[in-house]
């Protein structure tokens, strides 16, 4: 048997936020949990539960396509191919924020709440509230 490699999905959830807080809740579809003020939530996207039930992946060892078939993430899939197992992961999600002090683009993983960022080009400080 080979090894388990991971292969990234194509498609994520869209983010949502809190309908009592309006902070962003974090990643992901059905019953997510605010973990600013506790709320519970239900996140739902039919467009992107269609997209990730119906994703198609290369088999990274036999490059045949294959169908995801279920919207949950991560899955252990195994190829009917080659018999070579892998596992599709959730895609991660970054957004790209503007440096106040020179303008340049930085790309970081959202996580609810309030951030302290530092420039690495120019080395300001600054906060980000998802």
């Amino acid at each position: 048997m080979m090894d388990r490699v991971e292969v990234e999905s194509k498609h994520a959830p869209p983010l949502a936020e809190c309908a009592s807080c309006e902070h962003m809740l974090p990643p992901g579809l059905g019953d997510i949990t605010c973990e600013i003020c506790g709320a519970g939530c239900r996140v739902t996207h039919d467009l992107t539960v269609e997209a990730l039930i119906d994703e198609k992946v290369p088999c990274p060892h036999c490059h045949t396509i294959l169908v995801a078939g279920t919207d949950e993430r991560p899955i252990d899939l195994t190829c009917g191919s080659c018999s070579g197992g892998f596992t599709l992961t959730p895609k991660v999600i970054k957004l790209e924020i503007e440096c106040p002090g020179c303008d340049r683009t930085l790309r970081i993983r959202p996580k609810p709440g309030k951030r302290q960022l530092n420039c690495p080009a120019c080395e300001t400080a600054f906060h980000v509230t998802f």
